[in-house]
């Protein structure tokens, strides 16, 4: 079979961990880096010399032209679903970074129209991954937690001024959102994940533009029901000086457990917890988990390794014709919390969803 032939669509600095997971993915035969889009002239250049592919100044131009089969979506957020749908109506398997979009109309509009135009479309939550997240998971599907009861989640990160100033999309209602919108969807997806459903956002506090001239939260501290019971948190801020590391806890009465990053620091179960041998695509996909503080500082100090795992997999799914391990539906969850957590806080143009 001919290696999939991906582009890369808005090459600021994410897409940079992207193409390096598609370039040691073409040692395997499995995929083939071949163009890219962005719409900056000067950041085209330079991502065009460093990966040796043409790099379209629209993404409308790299779907006619570029050769590709499938595209991951490194854009603002706030563009991802718009992005989406323009590959799907070009017959491109889609796959998006985190969140699907900002707004969950938009994000429900991209998963319509992979759907009808036949398309795979998978999204990144590289933690997934990890030996950790999965371990938990599958003890919880099993039954070794019981009820669970209270889950956390927090990003205690710092981002100074300068981040937010580096482009003007950062800090925006728009296209990004703050520390919840932009820091914290992989941990948020961690709690739904592991702990059940989102039911009710029961409060929403935002710091808004707090120490930061940007529109969004620098601060947050959130409740929320689940629909098995369960209550929990959900906290942020980008102002912590200077960045700790996310933890997020399950606790439920016949087992627990702690993440520090994607570590998984505490595990206990009343009965022993065997786990079952994985399917050969997910094993496949397994990674090492990153360093707790990666990315609390810096957005670009993470490792590759999970992404790498989380592409991989996604390629698997174009080639096997299966759905990915991480789905548009999976992301939307994500997309419909943060729009539910905003309408809470009474943040204009976000509508709480049925």
């Amino acid at each position: 079979m001919q290696p999939i032939r991906f582009g890369i669509c808005g090459c600021g600095g994410i897409s940079n961990l992207h193409a390096d997971c598609l370039r040691k993915l073409e040692q395997e035969g499995l995929v083939k880096l071949v163009a890219g889009a962005e719409v900056h002239p000067e950041r085209a250049a330079q991502w065009s010399q460093k990966w040796q592919v043409k790099v379209y100044p629209t993404l409308a131009e790299m779907l006619k032209h570029g050769g590709v089969d499938a595209v991951t979506i490194t854009s603002p957020s706030g563009l991802h679903a718009e992005h989406a749908i323009q590959c799907a109506e070009a017959k491109k398997h889609v796959l998006s970074e985190k969140p699907l979009d900002i707004q969950l109309k938009q994000a429900d509009a991209a998963i319509e129209a992979c759907a009808r135009n036949g398309v795979t479309l998978g999204g990144i939550f590289q933690q997934r991954f990890a030996p950790g997240p999965k371990k938990a998971r599958r003890a919880i599907e099993q039954g070794y937690f019981g009820d669970i009861v209270l889950v956390h989640a927090e990003t205690p990160w710092y981002r100074a001024q300068s981040y937010y100033d580096s482009d003007t999309w950062r800090g925006t209602w728009k296209l990004d959102g703050g520390v919840l919108g932009n820091q914290s969807p992989h941990m948020i997806d961690r709690v739904l994940w592991l702990g059940g459903e989102l039911q009710e956002v029961t409060s929403s506090q935002l710091l808004c533009g707090h120490h930061r001239s940007i529109e969004a939260e620098t601060v947050a501290a959130v409740t929320i029901k689940l629909a098995n019971g369960a209550i929990g948190t959900i906290t942020g801020t980008t102002l912590a000086y200077e960045g700790m590391s996310q933890r997020v806890i399950i606790c439920g009465t016949e087992g627990s457990c702690a993440f520090n990053g994607d570590e998984l620091v505490y595990f206990k179960t009343k009965r022993p917890f065997e786990p079952e041998a994985e399917s050969a695509d997910v094993a496949a996909a397994a990674v090492t988990p990153r360093p707790a503080g990666g990315g609390s500082a810096d957005p670009l100090a993470i490792s590759g390794d999970g992404h790498l795992g989380n592409v991989r997999d996604f390629a698997l799914a174009i080639r096997d014709g299966r759905e990915p391990y991480v789905t548009g539906a999976e992301q939307r969850k994500v997309v419909r919390a943060l729009n539910m957590i905003y309408a809470k806080a009474g943040i204009p143009g976000f509508e709480m969803p049925a």
